[in-house]
């Protein structure tokens, strides 16, 4: 029951049973010993809630989600294991063992204390009733995993397209600029679930004025009136704000960096956590964006990215929404706003001719004064001139303002990314004037979209190519499998060791993957106890995915057939790996010795077929291996070339 069940396995064993309604190991029934036994080799995170009082056995996978409850869990009620949660949990067991009938969960909200702080998390996981000798039920069987990170990512993206639509139509209609903070505030609000929002603008470095603030209907404190001096919040926290870092604090009462004084200003307005989001331009803040929690909490990382993006959102519209409105203010007014703006301004003549431009576009464009006087369409990529002209002509007719997304170049042949919003202003007695346009520099959405794009385009040929080589695995696991045990055992070793490769690469975001890295955690599972056992050695190399891949099931089925029956398989055995470059190839060799006597297998089984195959078909080397009485020897030998080595 025990065999092969990894450090929970051990725990059970050691565990003292005699003092629980469970008994002695030997005397448990026959079903909780099975359902024992499937738990502990299973590779997904399962748990087993036993007798009246529903007592916890789990294994190495599940040990995680209870946190720091981990191992104290072991044997315990479940109602005094998850006393946060039992409220949902415990009534959903208590249906499973009442009806006889199992229970699937999705996505599952649990407000679950974890290190000291109570978090919403999301779950997906089942409960499968285990009946007795006597046909009762005197268990459940769970199985499941977090999805909380699916969840907020989801919701995050839902609430940057909500976001995204308010903030549009609060810059229609001749609506004030003000409409954009009051909509992003309220909306952050509801989103981070908070107790207030708001929105301040920064002057010399310290003094923040609330300029748009959302509050929790039951009786939070408001921090409207009047102005703040950062530095009574928190010295540090002051000098981070004004230089455009951000702030997160998880509990506000117990934060090392701040005084007992600023602690109770915190507490006098009810915050008990907070986050900070800058707003700089040239490295200075000169506003921020403030989430209040009345109580600790864990900000996760992909909420800090959420908020990031949505007063990205927010300072642009807010910025596109002053510069509309100020546009239609006098001409002194405008005249102050042309010289200040952050956004670009240019005014050029029927003619198409620059008759002016603002410091912002300039910096846009890289140039100096010498750009008055020259025709616009001579500043944009020639691929862009079509369009501008067409676009032109199109006001020319209707009058309409339009906006155009296009390329400038830059006197050093770099190109400039902007979207520019192009009005025709009238003259005297309601005659065509010149045009005047907005432009924003767009250049790093681009990039970031561009990127974006390779990066799906290469989820896409790796997707195609993960299914290709699972229904490979389990087909042919299927195929020397003799029981259906021995083939869930081959087939979740073999995913296992794709998932390892796949976790590696994911690390340089399926670019590459080092050699060292990827033959240390393909052998890390057969190393847990064989210490001094296992050993690699070799230079710095860096692999082409498919190479990667390729290599750790080669890697995998040769570690497995050593646990088996080569090396790994008594306490003496040693498995050395080692690599070099030499005329142009990689030179890799498993060495096996101080095992058992080998003899040649008697047929091809379908490792060796892998690693044959990988080696000649996917990596265009070959591969020599020799089952000599001392030892299983395979020696890899591959070309290095584009599809072997990253760049």
């Amino acid at each position: 029951m025990l065999s092969g069940g990894g450090e929970m396995a051990g725990r059970i064993e050691a565990h003292d049973w005699s003092s629980t309604p469970l008994g002695p190991i030997h005397s448990w029934p026959t079903s909780l010993k099975v359902a024992v036994g499937i738990c502990l080799q299973s590779s997904f995170p399962a748990a087993i809630y036993w007798g009246d009082d529903l007592r916890l056995i789990y294994n190495d996978a599940w040990s995680p989600i209870p946190a720091e409850r981990h191992p104290w869990a072991l044997g315990r009620p479940g109602a005094e294991v998850w006393s946060d949660i039992w409220g949902v949990v415990g009534q959903q067991l208590q249906d499973v063992v009442d009806a006889s009938k199992g229970f699937v969960a999705y996505d599952q909200m649990l407000r679950m204390r974890r290190q000291g702080v109570v978090e919403d998390t999301h779950w997906n996981y089942s409960f499968t009733p285990i009946l007795g000798d006597d046909g009762r039920v005197w268990g459940v069987f769970n199985q499941g995993h977090e999805t909380t990170d699916r969840v907020l990512h989801a919701r995050a993206q839902d609430f940057l397209i909500q976001i995204s639509d308010r903030l549009r139509s609060a810059t229609e209609g001749g609506r004030p600029p003000t409409d954009v903070l009051d909509t992003t505030v309220a909306a952050l609000g509801g989103y981070f679930n908070a107790a207030r929002c708001g929105y301040c603008e920064i002057e010399d470095g310290r003094v923040c004025t609330v300029r748009a603030e959302w509050r929790r209907d039951d009786g939070v404190v408001s921090v409207l009136a009047g102005s703040h001096d950062l530095r009574d919040y928190g010295g540090a926290m002051a000098v981070a704000t004004a230089a455009g870092k951000v702030i997160i604090r998880d509990d506000l009462g117990a934060d090392p960096d701040l005084s007992d004084e600023e602690r109770e200003r915190f507490r006098s307005i009810g915050v008990a956590a907070n986050l900070v989001v800058p707003i700089a331009r040239e490295g200075r803040a000169f506003a921020l964006v403030f989430v209040h929690a009345d109580r600790p909490r864990r900000w996760r990382s992909r909420e800090i990215a959420t908020l990031r993006d949505a007063v990205d959102r927010m300072s642009l519209a807010y910025e596109r929404a002053l510069a509309t409105h100020r546009m239609e203010q006098s001409e002194r007014r405008f005249a102050t706003l042309f010289s200040q703006t952050a956004v670009g301004f240019t005014e050029i003549d029927l003619e198409g001719r620059v008759m002016r431009v603002n410091e912002s576009m300039r910096r846009l464009l890289g140039r100096g004064d010498e750009v008055q006087g020259l025709p616009i369409e001579q500043l944009l990529h020639p691929l862009d001139r079509e369009k501008w002209r067409r676009l032109l002509a199109q006001n020319a007719r209707d009058g309409e303002s339009f906006g155009i997304e296009k390329r400038y170049l830059r006197p050093d042949g770099s190109e400039v990314w902007a979207v520019s919003t192009v009005t025709r202003l009238m003259g005297e007695g309601g005659a065509p004037g010149e045009f005047f346009i907005v432009t924003i520099d767009v250049s790093e959405r681009r990039e970031a979209e561009r990127l974006r794009g390779l990066l799906v385009a290469e989820l896409n040929h790796r997707v195609r190519n993960n299914i290709v080589t699972v229904q490979s695995l389990v087909r042919h696991s299927r195929m020397n499998a003799v029981t259906p045990q021995e083939f869930e055992t081959a087939l979740d070793a073999r995913l296992a060791a794709l998932a390892r490769a796949h976790d590696l690469l994911m690390r340089e975001t399926w670019t590459a993957a080092s050699l060292g890295e990827l033959v240390v955690d393909t052998l890390a599972p057969y190393a847990l106890g064989r210490e001094g056992r296992v050993r690699s050695q070799g230079p710095t190399i860096l692999l082409a995915p498919t190479a990667a891949v390729t290599l750790n099931m080669a890697l995998h089925e040769l570690a497995t057939n050593a646990a088996k029956f080569g090396a790994l398989s008594n306490e003496e055995g040693r498995v050395n790996v080692s690599w070099s470059v030499k005329q142009s190839a990689i030179d890799l060799v498993w060495r096996e010795s101080g095992g058992p006597a080998v003899a040649p297998p008697q047929r091809r089984g379908f490792g060796r077929r892998l690693i044959e195959r990988g080696a000649t078909q996917e990596l265009g080397g070959a591969v020599t291996l020799s089952f000599a009485p001392g030892g299983v020897t395979c020696a890899f030998r591959i070309p290095l070339s584009q599809k072997v080595m990253a760049p």
